[in-house]
This record gives C-alpha cells, structure tokens and sequence, in this order.
C-alpha cells in the first residue's frame, strides 16, 4: 500500500485525529466488494492494554528486541511495547496516523510504507489488525515474503495476524476464480474517501504454504474468536 500524501484521501488519520482531539463519537465506515463491514469507531482504535484481545495480548508479549510496528494507526499497540521497554519504530501510510502517534507519545514515528524500507536489523516485526492485509493480495504476499527477511536481525520475526475466510466459501476456489480472502475497500468519514485499495484475508494452511516457498518457517500460536489467528514467521 502507497503512502498517501493527499490528506483529503486520508479519511481514517482524520477520524482518529478528530477522536484524539475530543470527538468521543468519531467513527468511519468502509465499504467493501465482498462482505459486510461494521464501522471503525475510534474508542476501538484507542484501546488500551488491558482492554485488547487475547490476541493482541499476546502478540504483543510474543515481541522481543527491537520492534518495526506496521501500520501503527493510532499506536495503541507501539505505546503498550514502549511501557514494556522495548524500542518501537512505528510507520503508517497515513499522515493522520503519523500525527496521531507523534500527539500520543509515540517516540519514533514514520510516514512511509513497509517496501520504502530497504534494510533493517529489526527483531520484530508487527503486524496487527489482520496485518496481512497490508500484503493487499496474494501477490503482494509473495512481494512481502521476498523484502521482509531483509528487515530482520538473525533470529528475527514477524508476528502477523489473519482472519480465515475460507470456511464460508462451501469449497476451494477454481483456478479462474479470485481468492476468497482478496478484497477491495473504500474507507468514508464524512465527506471524505480514500481511494479503493487491496486487503486480503488469508487461511493459515494457504499462509504457511506459501511462507515455505519463500524459506520461511510459519507456525500458529493462536487460534482466536471469529476464524482469527496469530501467526509467527521465522527465516532461521
């Protein structure tokens, strides 16, 4: 996903910059081409630790050295890292998020997309809120299988989560078809709209697969409500 630069096609950085600012009711909606999408409400978006799910909970004690969170929204989960001690470099695609977190006190704060960067020597990377979405199609996968080994000490990890949507299908997808998991969104706060982009909600089974193609090890740490997992992505 592409940095955006037009802060009129940034509707989710303005409905949290207005929720931070003192709008307690601030909420979005997001239209997608394949399922029904409830709105983001920003209460959500500002959870603190106690308040997340298990999920996050643990995700965020799996973290260990030094930690690249992407796609930091309002930096929930790059705060909860920071009073656990570790060193957190938070990036987003949206300048409203990048204000947002730099607001809250997160201390090293980026406005760039994962690909802009090169090389890293992180122990960690973060990926939450069906994280691989961010991937935004298979093939977008299989681009960030190739570059995030290259943002990772020896040793290192990500830590992604999913949400299967394959157990809704009746069947596998034929050749011709599109993955059941790929979609389009549109986010819509007031009258602002982004443009569509690419999500994509991936089944474990499919995920480890292609993991192993690309000589990463992918194993699930955690099975969650709603076909939710956590998954732990290794190269050594």
């Amino acid at each position: 996903m592409a940095r955006i630069f037009d802060k009129m096609k940034d509707p989710l950085g303005k409905m949290l910059l207005e929720y931070h600012r003192g709008d307690s009711n601030a909420f979005l909606t997001a239209w997608s081409d394949s399922q029904e999408m409830s709105p983001m409400r920003g209460d959500f978006m500002f959870r603190h630790f106690l308040e997340m799910e298990e999920l996050d909970k643990l995700a965020l004690a799996e973290c260990r050295g030094r930690v690249l969170d992407v796609g930091g929204g309002s930096g929930c989960h790059s705060l909860a890292l920071q009073i656990l001690g570790l060193e957190v470099d938070a990036i987003d695609i949206s300048p409203g998020c990048v204000a947002v977190m730099e607001e809250r006190g997160v201390k090293s704060v980026r406005h760039l997309d994962l690909h802009e960067l090169e090389t890293g020597s992180y122990n960690t990377v973060l990926m939450l809120m069906n994280g691989a979405g961010l991937c935004g199609t298979l093939d977008g996968l299989n681009l960030f299988l190739e570059h995030a080994g290259d943002l990772l000490a020896p040793g290192g990890q990500v830590l992604v989560d999913s949400t299967d949507l394959t157990a809704d299908c009746g069947k596998p997808p034929e050749d011709d078809e599109r993955y059941p998991g790929e979609t389009e969104f549109v986010m819509i706060y007031k009258v602002m709209r982004s443009d569509p982009f690419s999500w994509l909600y991936i089944d474990f089974d499919l995920l480890k697969s292609v993991s192993t193609l690309h000589g990463w090890q992918c194993y699930k740490l955690l099975d969650a409500k709603e076909d939710r997992f956590l998954a732990r992505l290794t190269k050594d």
